[in-house]
């Protein structure tokens, strides 16, 4: 999977983050960028979409209620069965954590489903877990 290289020539690891609240899409973006990675922003499915023609994500972050509707869900579905895509490793968050919707996410392909509110030191645990942190301490 293939990583957008900077000025500095080594290469950031690739987010796409796909979240409708404004708020917490910058919260978790600023965070992920201060981290050392790349970030793509999206507010909803149709916008994760777009940009999934132009990149390869090495990490998603996904919300699954985006204006109401389960899109999250879709988003994870389309990642995990796209050639090229798949290997991208997936997480929903999600305000709703019945057992249901984990199953559900489960089989959409999600690697991790985690039930807001998102805690970012423990979402930077575990990016730093999957080898695509770039900068470690303050």
């Amino acid at each position: 999977m293939s990583v957008a290289a900077d000025a500095g020539g080594f290469s950031k690891p690739r987010v796409l983050l796909v979240e409708d609240d404004d708020d917490a899409r910058r919260a978790v973006a600023a965070m992920l960028a201060h981290l050392g990675m790349e970030v793509w922003q999206a507010q909803d499915a149709a916008s994760a979409f777009e940009i999934l023609r132009d990149m390869v994500p090495n990490i998603a972050i996904v919300d699954v209620m985006m204006n109401g509707v389960p899109e999250g869900f879709d988003v994870c579905w389309k990642i995990k069965t796209t050639l090229g895509l798949h290997e991208s490793y997936v997480v929903l968050l999600t305000g709703r954590g019945e057992p249901q919707d984990l199953e559900l996410g489960k089989e959409r392909g999600a690697d991790l489903y985690l039930v807001k509110p998102l805690d970012l030191h423990m979402l930077a645990e575990i990016i730093g877990k999957l080898g695509l942190m770039v900068k470690t301490g303050h």
